[in-house]
């Protein structure tokens, strides 16, 4: 009997006397030791054995299973307590950063130049075209002349400006007049450009 106090007590002092506070791991295995030793002897107490022998026997198994056991606990709280403080994960949708204007900064323009345009051909004929110019009174040569489904690129100063165009087409015997066209178009200074299209039905 004395062993079995004896043994109780040194499992009681070992965990009194720790430096620090015990973990649920080491905890567990002394509370299994103490109750293996004390279980261990009783046994060995009354099988006619000897008590000091079962208690230790009993206290080394106390020991393994309590710390099995304590070990288990201290790893669920662990893993409990890593879910509490895990940050939430981040939506899976992008928000753009908005872009505002600086306060008193001007509104940004964009520079147009009302004089640049373009002629374009949309016809399937050959057409001669004459700027401010009546092509009955100059026969020197053509001022523009765009094939088939050809776009120039053209500069017309601010007003009225007339045009004039003549539609070829290419035959065995020569060149043959189709129409003429004759228009006086209007270079907006409010314009951002301009276009003029020849059409097939604009040749008369």
């Amino acid at each position: 009997m004395r062993k079995i106090i004896s043994l109780i007590a040194i499992v009681v002092l070992i965990g009194a006397c720790a430096q620090r506070p015990l973990s649920t791991r080491e905890q567990g295995a002394l509370t299994g030791a103490g109750l293996g030793a004390a279980t261990g002897a009783i046994i060995g107490g009354t099988t006619g054995g000897s008590a000091g022998t079962g208690a230790a026997i009993g206290a080394g198994l106390g020991l393994l299973t309590g710390a099995l056991v304590g070990g288990a606990i201290e790893n669920q709280r662990g893993e409990t307590t890593a879910r509490s403080y895990a940050p939430s994960p981040r939506s899976s949708s992008t928000i753009e950063p908005v872009y505002r204007q600086p306060t008193g900064a001007p509104p940004s323009t964009v520079t147009v130049d009302p004089t640049r345009g373009q002629f374009v051909n949309g016809t399937r004929w050959r057409v001669e075209v004459f700027v401010d110019t009546d092509s009955q009174a100059v026969r020197a040569g053509p001022g523009i002349t765009l094939n088939p489904q050809e776009t120039r690129q053209y500069n017309l100063d601010l007003g009225p400006h007339r045009v004039i165009g003549q539609a070829f087409v290419d035959t065995q015997f020569g060149p043959r007049t189709v129409g003429r066209f004759d228009r006086t178009i209007q270079v907006d200074p409010r314009g951002s450009g301009w276009t003029l299209r020849f059409t097939e039905a604009d040749f008369s």
